[in-house]
């Protein structure tokens, strides 16, 4: 979907998706009318038209709901780690003492500013930041080439320093990853046609009474309107409704802004 599609208030989104629905099956009620009603009892009709949307219904839609509620989850559980190793790893920097402490300090500041400040926006609109990307490397390079002392303390800090900067490497690819979502390429297309045949199909209802058939019509499409609008929003975590925002490292910026006061104190 365009960026702008998650850049709209939830109402407006929901209509839009439940009006093209609505559109596709009076196409279906149209074609139904014109073309099947001198050929078929509408037995035959009324069983593909439930067996249509009752696939969609409770495999389709139950399908990509739970996983992307599962990714959603994934991403937020991906998140908290990511915060907390980055927690760790100043803890441990600090742990170093002498004149390096506080340059690796900075850096860690910087990068954890910049992913709060400039990445996530940047994610809200379905894009990585050049900045954030460039202070994580740096941070990355000047931890690589450190060099420790010649004892074994020193060494065994520093060994679990490289540690905690794969770990934070790899959350942070993870988390990443979650940008693009899904629903790409052939998957995008195949999500479209389930809705449109879905959408289609339920336009071949008929009763006899056509405030009830179009009571019935608009009853589905809400059903696959709402549902379709969720799959998408879950399947771009960083934008829309139900984004996952920076709060864990929000977190942990706020932590370590006490621990440094609290340093400050005792000094």
């Amino acid at each position: 979907m365009p960026d702008s599609f998650y850049h709209l208030p939830i109402y407006l989104a929901l209509a839009l998706i439940f009006i093209l629905c609505n559109t596709v099956s009076l196409f279906g009620y149209l074609v139904s009318h014109r073309f099947l009603s001198r050929i078929d009892n509408k037995d035959v009709v009324t069983k593909v038209v439930w067996q249509t949307v009752l696939f969609f219904s409770t495999i389709f839609i139950t399908f990509w709901i739970a996983t992307n509620w599962s990714n959603v989850g994934t991403l937020k559980q991906t998140t908290i780690r990511e915060a907390n190793s980055i927690a760790q790893l100043y803890n441990d920097i600090g742990s170093l003492g002498g004149a390096e402490s506080p340059f690796f300090e900075t850096k860690i500041w910087n990068y954890l500013n910049s992913v709060i400040n400039d990445e996530y926006p940047h994610l809200s609109r379905g894009e990585e930041s050049p900045k954030t990307n460039a202070a994580f490397r740096e941070l990355v390079l000047s931890i690589y080439n450190y060099k420790p002392l010649p004892q074994l303390s020193d060494e065994l800090r520093y060994n679990r320093i490289l540690e905690q900067v794969t770990d934070l490497s790899n959350y942070r690819e993870n988390r990443l990853g979650f940008l693009s979502g899904n629903l790409n390429g052939p998957l995008l297309l195949f999500f479209i046609m389930m809705v449109f045949m879905g959408c289609f199909w339920t336009g071949f209802i008929n009763t006899r009474n056509f405030r009830f058939t179009l009571f019935i019509i608009m009853s589905q499409n809400l059903i696959m309107s709402s549902s379709s609008w969720l799959i998408l929003e879950m399947d771009m975590p960083f934008q829309g409704q139900l984004r996952v925002d920076n709060a864990p490292f929000v977190g942990v910026q706020d932590e370590i802004k006490l621990f440094s006061h609290y340093n400050e104190l005792k000094k």
